[in-house]
């Protein structure tokens, strides 16, 4: 599963701020948690420009949180981009976070970095703004650190994905990475040292209706067949509680997909704590198997809401119950009594967020996504709260 997530999460230079990785030149060695490693791979993928990789890299150095060679070739700024990191950097990027290659050879890959002058050792601190970028929410400046500073988490944006909608700039998507300052908040809220078998669920039926030929499609009107659609590659984004997996998961919290239950509903027995996401579309397995768990939080409204069929040769999933479908009256296609997406599915705001218990566990009055990238309480206590429960 780790795997899967790995395909979730695209790497942050954030991991690149705070990891305590201790070279061959330090006093003594540090394992890197397996909650960094899981966003390892952004750069890898290409999601992040060399140059914000340059400039994170040159950030941990300055700040000591790394250790490399002292004999790095210094360059003029003016050169310090007209090199192209080779493609087996990033190679081994890749490698390491997916668990193949040690911390000690990912931060050899560095060191070559700067033995050839790509990576520059400067005096003084890199400015940030350069590094990370703040959501571009109503027009928000993306390099606007007072808006970076207001928020639990760092947050990045894929420039390649901004949208514009009635001429404001919108993140396509976000991802969330650690801030060095907030690592007591981050112990408070978090699993790290705490056994707890919990698990969150990713939604990769909802996410494979919300594709372009998904289900949306069909209820536009644009497509007659589109009640059946490909699963797809897990994406993070609103629909899928892009936001709240990369926090959780951040904060310690193992995941599986809603894939893995509907093939084994018994994996679930081996979890005390379910924390279900945006699981709108679910096979008649997993909704049975979730209901029957005395302990599931529904950190999204909506959940549970149509019935689907999967077949795992075809790699299809097929629209049977629900939203309007086949009839229009029909609402929720379990008949569910707990189904509380009206009214609370459209509430994004969350300025009266609470959680309410039902019979196997306890379910939120709004949408929670864009809290976790813009606010600090609210983030923390939604953190709480699932730790506790």
């Amino acid at each position: 599963m780790k795997k899967l997530f790995c395909l979730l999460t695209i790497i942050t230079a954030s991991f690149l701020l705070i990891i305590p990785i201790q070279t061959s030149n330090a006093a003594e060695s540090e394992e890197i948690p397996d909650w960094i490693k899981n966003n390892a791979g952004w750069w890898a993928e290409g999601k992040l420009t060399d140059e914000s990789f340059i400039l994170a890299i040159q950030w941990l150095i300055n700040h000591s949180i790394i250790s490399i060679s002292p004999t790095a070739v210094e360059v003029e700024e003016s050169q310090t981009f007209g090199y192209k990191i080779p493609d087996w950097i990033k190679n081994t990027a890749g490698w390491w976070a997916e668990g193949q290659i040690d911390d000690g050879s990912f931060v050899s890959g560095l060191e070559w970095l700067t033995e050839h002058g790509i990576i520059v050792i400067r005096h003084g601190d890199v400015d940030p703004s350069n590094v990370i970028f703040s959501p571009m929410l109503a027009g928000t400046d993306q390099r606007n650190l007072e808006h970076i500073a207001s928020t639990f988490f760092h947050i990045f944006g894929d420039l390649e994905l901004i949208k514009v909608v009635d001429g404001k700039q919108y993140w396509g998507e976000i991802y969330l990475g650690l801030m060095d300052k907030r690592m007591v908040e981050y112990g408070e809220v978090s699993l790290w040292d705490d056994p707890q078998r919990a698990v969150v669920v990713y939604p990769a039926f909802t996410n494979a209706a919300y594709f372009t030929n998904g289900f949306y499609a069909y209820f536009r009107g644009e497509c007659d067949t589109c009640t059946t659609t490909t699963i797809k590659d897990p994406v993070l984004s609103f629909a899928t509680s892009g936001s709240a997996i990369q926090a959780l998961t951040l904060m310690g919290y193992e995941v599986i997909s809603d894939i893995a239950i509907d093939k084994n509903p018994n994996i679930l027995k081996e979890y005390d704590k379910i924390i279900l996401l945006h699981s709108e579309y679910v096979t008649r397995v997993m909704f049975d198997a979730i209901t029957n768990h005395p302990n599931v939080i529904y950190l999204y409204p909506n959940a549970l809401y149509a019935e689907i069929e999967v077949d795992y040769e075809t790699n299809l999933i097929t629209l049977i119950r629900g939203h309007g479908y086949p009839e229009l009256e029909i609402s929720n296609g379990f008949d569910w009594k707990f189904d509380n997406t009206h009214p609370y599915e459209y509430d994004t705001d969350c300025f009266n967020m609470e959680f309410y218990r039902i019979d196997n566990g306890w379910m939120t009055n709004c949408y929670p996504e864009n809290v976790f990238g813009s606010s600090i309480n609210g983030t923390y206590e939604i953190l709480k709260a699932l730790k506790g429960f």
